[in-house]
């Protein structure tokens, strides 16, 4: 740091002022490292200035390069995926069946390209690996090989909201995580009993999910009505789930009680609807594809309720880990004033 005043003053901090040269008083600020835009600048000098501008153009450049291969993926997706469906509208399990599979495969790459954490690999065994499991089911009942590749992509769009999330909050475009409180440092007996309350529900409706669709799985025969009330199922638990963490946990930054209340009354309508047109014009095969987006959505919207909420976590233990590392300096001062005072 340059001579003068500045030295004057940090000095004065040092030997414990807190009482800044104009009277105002200093708050314990770590001046090394800033936080901005997702990247560690040191904010100590002119050099810092140089590295900071030339990080932030390099996130620029990466940021420009991600959306360009995100337009360069999603059109020939587009493409690919119209073309292969109209080649079988006529055949509902295998429209079902080729649509999935693509949009797992789209869905995985644009989780590699974003995501920050999450290791390739990882993210392509977990998905084929479904989507393996659902072939090989197929062999045993072709309406079950059907539906676990059909759930496959709500995971493989869970992956997507995650990755999502991550990089829009490294890109310091999303900073929900940051607003939200953080939580008390000893909370009460009731306040983690009301808090469970909350999971629990959520727990209870998917597993009274997961036995509605397989019971219809077992007994409804036709594809059109197995699509749409599995997903139907599945967004009806992934709504539960988003209730409780963006209203409970995340004390509605990120998505507020309106929202949710309009999802529930205003989804399913639109979605019925959507279908009908679409089945009108496209055929019914098709048409049931429009359940399958509405899951996919759902699917992706959650993902990046908890990336956001990783994020948050991740502030939370950096916050937790700053008052332990002040304990010793509290210490040290008090066992100080201590000994001045019986001197």
């Amino acid at each position: 740091m340059a001579d003068g005043n500045t030295n004057d003053s940090s000095n004065n901090v040092a030997d414990g002022d807190n009482i800044a040269n104009d009277g105002r008083p200093l708050h314990t600020i770590d001046p090394i490292v800033l936080m901005e835009n997702g990247t560690a600048v040191d904010s100590s000098g002119s050099d810092a200035g140089a590295a900071k501008d030339g990080d932030f153009a390099a996130a620029d450049l990466k940021e420009r390069r991600v959306r360009v291969s995100l337009r360069w993926v999603s059109v020939p997706y587009a493409a690919v995926t119209s073309l292969a469906v109209w080649s079988v509208a006529d055949r509902p399990q295998s429209v079902v069946w080729v649509f999935s599979t693509i949009t797992c495969a789209y869905l995985v790459l644009l989780t590699i390209v974003l995501t920050r954490t999450m290791r390739a690999g990882t993210v392509l065994l977990s998905v084929s690996y479904a989507a393996l499991v659902g072939a090989a089911a197929a062999h045993l009942s072709p309406r079950a090989g059907m539906v676990i590749v059909h759930l496959d992509t709500a995971y493989a769009a869970g992956l997507f909201g995650f990755a999502l999330a991550e990089h829009r909050q490294f890109a310091g475009a999303e900073r929900s995580a940051a607003a939200v409180p953080m939580p008390a440092s000893s909370p009460s007996e009731e306040e983690l009993k009301k808090d469970a309350v909350a999971p629990f529900l959520s727990a209870i409706v998917s597993l009274l999910c997961t036995g509605c669709a397989a019971f219809v799985l077992c007994y409804a025969k036709d594809t059109h009505l197995l699509i749409m009330e599995v997903s139907f199922l599945v967004d009806l638990s992934i709504w539960c789930w988003m209730c409780t963490l963006a209203l409970q946990t995340l004390h509605g930054v990120f998505i507020g009680v309106h929202h949710m209340t309009n999802t529930y009354s205003l989804g399913p309508p639109s979605l019925v609807l959507l279908e009908i047109s679409v089945s009108y014009f496209l055929g019914q095969a098709v048409g049931t594809l429009v359940y399958s987006l509405g899951m996919i959505v759902m699917a992706a919207l959650f993902g990046y309720c908890i990336g956001i909420y990783a994020h948050y976590k991740h502030l939370v233990a950096l916050e937790v880990s700053t008052e332990v590392s002040k304990l010793p300096l509290i210490q040290d001062s008090t066992d100080e004033t201590l000994t001045k005072q019986e001197v």
